[in-house]
């Protein structure tokens, strides 16, 4: 169930260098591609356009690691908003089809000690080129930390905002970081998405007062892959290993303090909130969570030690054969449901197993929330 090992990736100073655009085909003759972006530290993949990347091609996003080294507020030399300048963000416009294969995947990585900013996509705008299609990929090292930022710098390393299916099998999310929601990947608003035969390991949400108000909550929720104001995906025979979710207070690295995810309901009936070190469901609409491994997941100070659903419908998410193992969190349970309205809101068939999980130091229930739950 688990996809290939990648290898570790240093890229030197060979390869090919792009700047401004990326379309046309990547082969591995080229490879490694090393991407710097344009002067606002942008590539992208412009409408009309396809990129299509084949097996072992190894993209690059290294930016200008001088600048990001040198992007220090001098006044503030231990700040949380350091290190912002010089990294890369992909923006896709046109279609993108990657298409690596087990001994041969393709890597999306950094050489830059900071990171990258990820790929985006944007809607409407990104629609009428082919849907987005990632086979045998590798996914890492990238850093949307920038605080109190629009969406496409602080969630999901990989945020498909895409009105269409997006398809991504055996491939590999490690090591990205978020300072919203969704640590490697948020599907939003898409339709018919395929996750499978994946491995999403130690990505994570870094929620630093992000809303910055005196007396408020952090909300920020799945530590690895968000669903959002989707229909009809299907996460099956993956892995979620070690990914978690933590909020701090504070604007300097050396003065953080650990502040809490808000649960529901509170008194400020606030919603939209936390939580799921693994997943996170807003608004589902029949999605189908199947024989995955969630394994070593967290969440400190606050709710779902592996699954957060809220504001659900009739049947909008089934779980099935999924093995929920060592999993931690301050509340809730395993699996929290919150917000439910019309029938059976989650289905939770009698094959799903739990052991070891947690929740603050003690037994974790399986489901908790306000949802009404069946087995079938």
């Amino acid at each position: 169930m688990e996809a290939a090992a990648a290898p570790v990736v240093d890229t030197g100073s060979r390869g090919t260098l792009i700047s401004g655009t990326l379309s046309g085909t990547l082969t591995l003759t080229g490879s490694p591609y090393l991407i710097t972006g344009d002067a606002d530290g942008v590539v992208t993949v412009p409408k009309g356009h396809v990129l299509k990347v084949m097996p072992g091609v190894i993209l690059d996003f290294r930016g200008r690691p001088d600048v990001t080294e040198a992007d220090v507020d001098p006044k503030s030399p231990s700040s949380v908003m350091n290190h912002q300048r010089g990294r890369v963000e992909m923006r896709v416009y046109g279609g993108i089809q990657v298409r690596g294969t087990a001994s041969q995947p393709v890597i999306f990585t950094s050489s830059n000690p900071y990171g990258w900013w990820g790929m985006n996509f944007f809607g409407a705008g990104s629609v009428g080129d082919g849907h987005p299609y990632f086979e045998s990929m590798v996914f890492e090292k990238v850093r949307k930390n920038d605080y109190n930022g629009p969406r496409g710098s602080t969630r999901g390393a990989l945020w498909a905002y895409y009105l269409g299916p997006v398809t991504i099998l055996n491939s590999v999310f490690r090591n990205n970081v978020s300072s919203a929601k969704c640590g490697a990947l948020d599907l939003m608003f898409t339709v018919g998405s395929r996750v499978e035969n994946s491995t999403f390991e130690y990505n994570g949400t870094l929620d630093i007062d992000r809303f910055a108000q005196p007396g408020s909550y952090a909300m920020t929720g799945g530590g690895a892959l968000c669903v959002t104001h989707g229909r009809n995906s299907v996460v099956r025979n993956n892995v979620f290993r070690g990914n978690g979710l933590e909020a701090f207070s504070g604007f300097t690295w050396n003065r953080l303090a650990r502040r809490p995810l808000l649960d529901w309901p509170n008194s400020q009936g606030t919603y939209d909130l936390g939580g799921g070190g693994a997943l996170h469901y807003f608004q589902p609409d029949n999605d189908l969570i199947e024989n995955n491994r969630f394994v070593g997941n967290f969440v400190t100070q606050g709710p779902a030690a592996a699954i957060y659903v809220e504001h659900i419908g009739t049947r909008g998410v089934t779980l099935r054969g999924n093995r929920f193992e060592n999993n931690q969190s301050a509340s809730g349970g395993v699996v929290v449901c919150n917000r439910g309205s019309g029938g059976v809101n989650l289905v939770l068939a009698a094959d799903n197993t739990f052991s070891g999980n947690k929740v603050n130091g003690g037994m974790a229930p399986q489901v908790t929330g306000d949802c009404s739950v069946a087995a079938q």
